[in-house]
């Protein structure tokens, strides 16, 4: 199983609350926790803010979030193809009186997996991981453990018939 949205927002600030407003909706449906929804969406606001702020002109941005076997995996896109700025991870510190420059660290603290990359069919991507916590009962605990108890079975069923 796998869960999949796509999201192409016009760079405006505004659209950083609803993005993180629609998957957290999300991920609180599917029973994710608290404190790992608080992670995600603090990482996907910077990387949000990140496009907004240093991309080079362009109308819109992609999110693309998935889901998939307690794991999910979050790609932040500038749509526009030019030249981009602002983008490195460095291990430098940033001074703690600074206003810019610790959008990146931030993801990199709380998420898992933090890659940028830059090239001219997609432009600039900020990708990152979180593995998924379940609350008790979680309908998405369910949901991805089911697929994989169906998928054990029937690779069960394959030897078996390959065995007889």
């Amino acid at each position: 199983m796998e869960i999949k949205i796509v999201l192409y927002l016009p760079r405006d600030a505004v659209s950083v609350p609803v993005c993180r407003q629609v998957l957290d909706s999300c991920l609180q449906t599917l029973g994710v926790t608290p404190d790992t929804r608080a992670d995600i969406a603090l990482a996907l606001s910077e990387a949000c803010a990140n496009v907004i702020q240093h991309a080079g002109p362009g109308e819109e941005y992609e999110v693309q979030v998935i889901a998939r076997n307690r794991q999910c995996a979050i790609e932040v896109v500038n749509l526009d193809r030019g030249p981009s700025e602002g983008f490195a991870l460095s291990d430098d510190p940033v001074p703690a009186t600074a206003e810019h420059g610790r959008g990146l660290k931030i993801i990199d603290a709380v998420a898992d997996n933090l890659q940028l990359t830059n090239n001219d069919r997609q432009g600039t991507v900020v990708h990152f991981e979180k593995t998924l916590e379940w609350l008790p009962g979680a309908a998405g605990q369910h949901l991805f453990s089911s697929q994989r108890q169906a998928g054990q079975g029937r690779a069960h069923d394959r030897v078996r018939k390959t065995v007889l």
